[in-house]
């Protein structure tokens, strides 16, 4: 079983959102060689791209659409849960 880090996901959730790699390593206080090494080892646990190379800028595969919508509702979650915390 492999377990997908939260970290990861978080990335291509900016990354999607911010439209640029360079805006989210900056939001996320990293360089933008490691969002982009996090986005390749990202693709390599899911076993496929997630990001179509084909068209200019930040476009999804249709696989990548899939687990945007996932990992948006996994970090509400994991963000939910540590804000349950935070009230004790």
């Amino acid at each position: 079983m492999i377990n997908i880090p939260t970290d990861l996901l978080r990335t291509l959730v900016a990354v999607v959102d911010l439209r640029s790699f360079t805006k989210a390593a900056a939001l996320l206080g990293v360089t933008q060689p490691a969002v982009s090494s996090q986005i390749k080892r990202l693709q390599f646990l899911l076993g496929g791209e997630l990001f179509d190379r084909k068209v200019q800028g930040i476009s999804l595969t249709p696989h990548g659409e899939l687990v945007v919508g996932y990992a948006r509702r996994l970090l509400s979650i994991n963000d939910q849960i540590l804000h349950l915390s935070g009230d004790n």
